[in-house]
């Protein structure tokens, strides 16, 4: 049973927000004390994780483990990333913290896995896209993704940095693209970039990753009886 959630946000700030909301909306409380005690690190100062991973970028591993501390040192022992891209350097984190962490990537995965999916299409940054994080996880379990062409990834791209800037992107071409995927054989559609998250509405063709895991830290916090809650 874990006792206080720490979420490690600010990739951007604007996920995080919606992430803090999801879950506090999800949450089946009747008063402020049955609500999940979480503390919040909005850590936007944390390096642009495509820059480095792809551009030579400065690596944002230094700060992403003094953020992790941080949320230690405030008593979180379970703590949540809601960043797809950050997770790159998940192992590093890992091995670097006593808290739990959770692997959203692995978790959608794991539910992926669990509605018989076989294809599917990413849709995240170019950084999460090019270094194959989600292939990582999703090839043990014999799960394959059809690749994004350069175009693809470019428009998602654009759609991701309009809403860390604070604007509300155009999003048809973004469902366009899904559909094409979802037409050509992929079970399910992967939002994978917590950015997508906060601006694509959700139908049964998508599997959202922040989705996945605000549910599994909701039943970690014995909310749920079951593993996921369906959607």
């Amino acid at each position: 049973m874990y006792k206080r959630l720490g979420i490690l946000g600010g990739m951007g700030s604007f996920a995080t927000y919606n992430f803090y909301k999801s879950i506090i909306e999800s949450t089946p409380a009747k008063s402020d004390q049955e609500q999940i005690d979480m503390v919040i690190l909005n850590a936007s100062y944390i390096p642009d994780r495509t820059a480095a991973i792809l551009h030579g970028g400065e690596s944002p591993l230094p700060c992403l483990l003094n953020a992790l501390k941080s949320l230690e040192n405030t008593g979180c022992d379970l703590i949540a990333i809601p960043c797809n891209t950050s997770h790159y350097f998940f192992d590093e984190m890992q091995n670097s913290c006593k808290a739990k962490l959770l692997n959203m990537i692995d978790l959608t995965g794991e539910k992926l896995e669990s509605l018989g999916v076989a294809k599917t299409y990413l849709m995240a940054t170019e950084g999460t896209i090019k270094a194959q994080i989600y292939e990582k996880y999703l090839s043990r379990r014999n799960i394959d993704i059809m690749p994004a062409s350069d175009e693809e990834i470019a428009e998602m791209m654009k759609v991701i940095y309009e809403v860390k800037a604070g604007k509300t992107p155009s999003t048809s071409r973004v469902y366009d693209i899904a559909g094409k995927y979802h037409n050509l054989g992929c079970e399910k559609i992967i939002l994978g970039c917590t950015e997508l998250s906060t601006v694509i509405k959700k139908d049964k063709i998508f599997i959202d990753a922040m989705e996945v895991l605000k549910d599994t830290i909701l039943e970690l916090f014995c909310i749920f009886p079951q593993k996921f809650k369906a959607f």
